[in-house]
């Protein structure tokens, strides 16, 4: 069995199928409680889990030193260190016990720190590739003295599955899922919204599952950003993404993206030494030159210039007999080369604005040649129009969706921002009418008016969509006019019985 593969784990097995992160997304999943038990060489940990999200990691065979972290975290000294160990080994109690009885730090930071390590032990688990797993139950809630506020279980893989399995193991395991098409159902969408919190790429990971796109798609428009790539796996593994089509087409399965997987080599000389080499190389990196900076600067520039006159083929490096999978490469290859991290690397941080509107031309090509229809009509000459009305829609949908990511959390002056442009690329869609006019009116500064021209119009886009008539429904009850609200909530209510805002 790969590593990655979405799969319903039995319940004992070995660590070389299936891995940690794997089985605790499915106790999420699945809202399990109990024990997890993970044996890994001459190491074991107890994971309690309480209603899918961990709370305690425990070591039977004591080789984890709370004192030894809390000096590795610079909150007590090795002299305070030696204290608490004596204390603890005299007394026979836990060393946060000890912390707590010398006074070294407060109640609270005592808590925070015994969180921390927490959160710590369940991380280190996760690259564990050998060994053994087995579930146990837990003890009922109210007779475990161990009680702890449960751990955000999703928000712990965003942040730790790059740094723990590397960008390397990252995307194997998203490989195995790249050909999934998925939403987020209704019951997840507050979860998906506080993915989509973490950073500009998980909010474009979270905005792509509409349904539309393949996993390995929507990853490659992130341009293989890692977080983006940790969202995904967090929301296919975790059931936070419903599959709609689990069945890969041909299509897909020739489906290609590229990383790059940077390895830092590690130091042979003193800290001392390679500090002083550091700094002597980056003094030295200020002046001397770059090639590959200067070749993709010039690529840079000479494509802006030509813009106006690349076909789809030249726009994407290719000729006119390029296979799907070759656009593919091509366009995620682009997305590689222009990505505003990767020109950061070289430098090139002063080139974003220009690579941005190169990388759009090879996004709007990649649009017509990676669909085999559109590609057809393009390659026998037919009109550009079609492709301009796919690209806009496109556009306002992504608009849409961040949107509502931020309507959802309550943040509707933020949600305005994409509201608004997804309204002036595509009118006639009575979604983006409702959720500008709500916005609108949910917002600290109520704008009525316009609250009520953008529900009207959704309204008569939609005639029977029982939210867009209940919205204008309340909008008319706050300004005061009951005689236009009471006949749009009754219709609404007619239209859904359980129609709510």
């Amino acid at each position: 069995m790969v590593a990655g593969q979405w799969i319903d784990a039995p319940e004992e097995g070995g660590l070389d199928a299936v891995s940690v992160p794997q089985l605790l997304a499915q106790a999420w999943r699945d809202e399990r409680s109990g024990i997890l038990q993970l044996a890994h060489g001459q190491r074991e940990r107890h994971l309690l889990v309480r209603e899918g999200a961990p709370c305690m990691a425990s070591s039977p065979r004591g080789e984890d030193d709370f004192a030894a972290y809390l000096s590795s975290t610079g909150r007590i000294d090795e002299t305070q260190r030696a204290e608490v160990e004596r204390l603890a080994s005299e007394r026979g109690c836990p060393q946060a016990s000890a912390v707590l009885a010398l006074q070294l730090i407060d109640a609270k930071a005592l808590y925070l720190a015994m969180r921390a390590e927490t959160r710590m032990r369940i991380a280190e688990t996760f690259p564990w590739a050998a060994g053994q797993y087995r579930w146990i139950a837990a003890p009922p809630a109210d007779s475990d003295p161990r009680t702890a506020r449960a751990f955000d279980l999703l928000a712990l893989f965003q942040d730790e599955l790059p740094r723990r399995w590397g960008t390397e193991r990252l995307f194997d395991a998203i490989r195995s899922i790249e050909g999934l098409h998925g939403d987020v159902p209704p019951r997840h969408r507050k979860v998906a919204a506080k993915l989509a919190q973490t950073g500009e790429m998980a909010a474009r990971a979270i905005a792509g599952l509409d349904g539309h796109h393949p996993v390995g798609r929507i990853l490659g428009d992130c341009a293989g950003d890692a977080l983006a790539a940790a969202t995904l796996w967090t929301a296919a593994f975790s059931g936070v993404m419903r599959r709609i089509d689990a069945a890969r087409t041909q299509a897909e399965s020739n489906f290609d993206f590229e990383v790059d997987v940077e390895v830092a080599p590690r130091p042979s000389a003193p800290l001392e030494d390679a500090a002083g080499k550091a700094a002597g190389r980056s003094k030295q990196a200020q002046t001397a030159p770059n090639p590959k900076a200067d070749a993709l600067r010039e690529e840079i520039h000479t494509l802006l210039q030509r813009l106006g006159d690349l076909d789809h083929y030249k726009a994407l490096g290719l000729e006119e007999d390029a296979t799907g999978a070759h656009i593919k490469k091509a366009y995620f290859k682009a997305a590689k080369k222009y990505h505003p991290d990767a020109l950061g690397r070289l430098g090139l941080e002063s080139l974003k604005d220009d690579a941005a509107q190169v990388f759009a031309r090879v996004a709007e090509a990649f649009e017509v040649l990676s669909d085999p229809d559109k590609k057809k009509a393009y390659d026998a000459g037919g009109s550009d129009e079609a492709e301009i009305d796919t690209t806009r829609l496109a556009q306002a949908e992504t608009s849409f969706r961040k949107g509502e990511i931020l309507a959802k959390m309550g943040n509707f002056e933020g949600a305005l921002d994409y509201f608004e442009p997804a309204v002036e690329l595509w009118p006639d869609e009575p979604a983006y009418q409702m959720g500008l006019g709500w916005a609108l009116f949910k917002q600290t500064r109520p704008d009525h008016a316009r609250a009520i021209h953008h529900l009207e119009k959704a309204c008569g886009q939609a005639p029977n969509d029982a939210v867009a008539h209940y919205r204008l429904g309340l909008v008319f009850r706050t300004v005061g006019g009951s005689n236009r609200a009471n006949p749009l909530i009754a219709k609404a209510q007619s239209l859904d019985p359980d129609v709510s805002e």
